[in-house]
């Protein structure tokens, strides 16, 4: 054996698509004990960074009360806080492709729960709308890099690797709501900021072991690969329309439930934290399944599968009462929540030198832009038609992306995806 085949022999193989996807040009990291520990690292800081990410939610109604908002006005702090910790993940993937540094995974963490912690301690809503901003722009900051890094480390298993990712920050947005709960029940609102203390005391740990990255996989460092993302512009807009249509359920309902369990349903704080806690946690599951069926099925079949089924299963939540419609809530959030990681995996494949930027694109600025235009649009409405009946109209938009995720299914099939 010559030289140069010991050498390819030697070479990782490449990173396998999502199925009925076209195989992308990233070239896996090995994963070994080293590997291992940063793929965990990253699962730390992503339920850390989410788990916090679930504050404004967790305590609108006591905001709402704090300040006498209404429901526009509630639905505008939610448009704030999504432009921050979500439009603002593009421009933040864009740079994190040029820079490639650490600090976004390990900064992101203390700075998101500092800010987010500190929402009782002031006495109007412009402080409550700077922490907002200074909090979301640290999430922002956080996602892009963190999950281009996962997908790379999980190597030919991109797909489940992603999904994991994706499935442990679920779960810190599932627990956060009780977590948040439990200490505004105890100690107050006014010392939320206690909740921040268990992050400062792993910013160390953070400092001292999350990895470098491996700059020698990006051949386009330093540059905007604006010719690649131009080459595959019409996968990834039809990609980024469903992305969209599935965000205006999934951030309206996070915005919204737990005003309507207290409003609407005359539910308890705790009892309305419990059901938020169940839509996020039903996230969490979704992901993971979402990225195991595309792994078996194909993307587009999961995608399908989400679009025809969440909003029947979101209706028997609104039409039911109880532990059924808790339980037809959880399960709406899994079939609706499925599609994340095939939308993340199918964009990185696309254009693997873009990994932080096409990652933004199909999580950060897709929930942002649904966040920041119909979140507040949502509750402008709920002022003059009832809480009920917008979250009602919800259960309709999953339908509205079926034609362009069977025409995408099509195009797949044909192999016609550029």
């Amino acid at each position: 054996m010559t030289a140069d085949q010991r050498a390819a022999a030697a070479r990782p193989p490449p990173d396998r698509a999502a199925p009925g996807w076209p195989v992308g040009l990233a070239q896996p990291i090995r994963v070994g004990r080293s590997g291992t520990e940063a793929f965990l690292l990253l699962l730390g800081t992503h339920f850390v960074v989410d788990c916090f990410s679930s504050t404004l939610p967790t305590v609108q109604p006591l905001l709402v009360d704090r300040f006498g908002l209404s429901l526009a006005q509630a639905g505008l702090l939610g448009g704030i806080w999504m432009f921050s910790s979500s439009v603002l993940q593009l421009p933040f993937g864009l740079l994190s492709d040029r820079l490639q540094s650490r600090q976004f995974t390990v900064l992101s963490p203390v700075v998101a729960a500092i800010c987010l912690s500190s929402m009782g301690l002031v006495d109007n809503i412009s402080g409550v709308i700077a922490l907002l901003l200074a909090g979301g722009m640290a999430v922002a900051a956080y996602h892009p890099y963190s999950t281009s890094q996962a997908g790379r480390i999980a190597g030919g298993r991109k797909a489940i690797g992603t999904a994991i990712f994706i499935t442990v920050g679920t779960a810190g947005l599932g627990l956060g709501p009780l977590y948040v709960t439990v200490v505004v029940e105890r100690i107050g609102f006014d010392r939320l900021w206690v909740s921040a203390m268990p992050v400062l005391a792993l910013a160390p740990l953070l400092l001292w072991r999350v990895p470098k990255p491996d700059l020698a996989l990006d051949s386009k460092r330093g540059a905007v690969d604006w010719l690649a993302l131009r080459e595959h512009a019409g996968p990834l807009v039809a990609l980024y329309a469903l992305v969209v249509l599935r965000s205006i359920v999934q951030v309206g309902l996070a915005q919204f439930l737990a005003l309507y369990m207290v409003q609407v349903r005359g539910a308890e704080f705790s009892t309305a934290a419990m059901a938020l806690a169940a839509y996020f946690l039903s996230t969490s599951v979704g992901s993971f399944v979402g990225g195991a069926a595309a792994h078996r099925f194909g993307g587009c079949s999961v995608i399908v599968a989400s679009c025809t089924g969440a909003g029947p299963i979101l209706a028997l939540f609104m039409a039911t009462d109880g532990w059924l419609s808790i339980a037809a809530l959880f399960v709406a959030g899994v079939v609706l929540l499925a599609s994340i990681p095939v939308n993340v995996v199918m964009a990185q494949d696309l254009v693997p030198s873009q990994a932080g930027a096409t990652s933004a694109l199909m999580m950060g600025f897709g929930w942002g832009i649904a966040g920041i235009i119909f979140v507040p649009a949502a509750g402008w409405l709920a002022d003059f038609i009832g809480l009920e009946a917008v979250l009602w109209g919800f259960t309709v938009l999953p339908l509205l992306g079926l034609p362009i995720a069977l025409r995408l299914r099509r195009a797949v099939q044909r192999g016609r995806t550029t």
